[in-house]
């Protein structure tokens, strides 16, 4: 009988032991999931559109092609005919421009070679805060609530969003954006976001 309890207890540990692995698991692929992988557009030399993978989490309507459209997303193609035109025609070394229209994605054109009609693949790509916050908030000797708030205000967050998004007072967001703003020697939340992207 002993034997049939002991026997039922490891069972139990081991039935713990994959339940949790399984977990675990679920966690990394919703982790995945969640994301950001980069557009890519292939278009001709009149920047039609002739093949597109776009990120499905990407909700800003400038960055999004125009239903049933043969057309580059507004902001996306802004800035690759400003980077072509900077070029005047000619591939840069390398066949690759790059450029960050704003402070949450960067644009780059490829040159595309073949025996047809000039041709260029276009990646947009969500820049990567996490560092850059780490190397901030150690800088700066920030504390955890403010690395929060500067996390939210890197996304673009308002003083509202980040006091509902951490479950604070509107004015003591306010207090937390105030200290960001002096500790990092920033005049406004566009210079202490731009710090934030330069990783400076």
């Amino acid at each position: 009988m002993a034997k049939a309890s002991v026997s039922g207890a490891a069972l139990s540990v081991v039935g713990g032991y994959v339940e949790r692995r399984s977990l675990i698991a679920a966690e990394d692929a919703a982790a995945l999931a969640r994301r950001s992988a980069p557009a890519v557009f292939i278009v001709d030399e009149f920047l039609n559109v002739l093949y597109h993978h776009e990120d499905p989490r990407e909700r800003r309507a400038d960055c999004r092609m125009p239903a049933g459209g043969t057309s580059l997303p507004p902001l996306v193609e802004r800035t690759v005919v400003g980077l072509l035109r900077r070029t005047l025609g000619e591939a840069p070394p390398g066949g690759v421009l790059s450029a960050a229209p704003n402070t949450s994605i960067v644009v780059r054109v490829v040159t595309l070679s073949g025996n047809g009609a000039p041709a260029y693949a276009i990646i947009v790509e969500r820049l990567r805060l996490r560092r850059h916050l780490t190397v901030i908030a150690q800088r700066f000797k920030l504390s955890a609530r403010e690395r929060e708030v500067l996390d939210l205000l890197a996304k673009g967050a308002k003083n509202s969003e980040i006091a509902k998004r951490l479950s604070i007072a509107e004015s003591t967001a306010i207090f937390h954006v105030k200290r960001l703003l002096i500790k990092t020697g920033s005049r406004n939340r566009t210079e202490l976001v731009s710090k934030i992207v330069a990783g400076s």
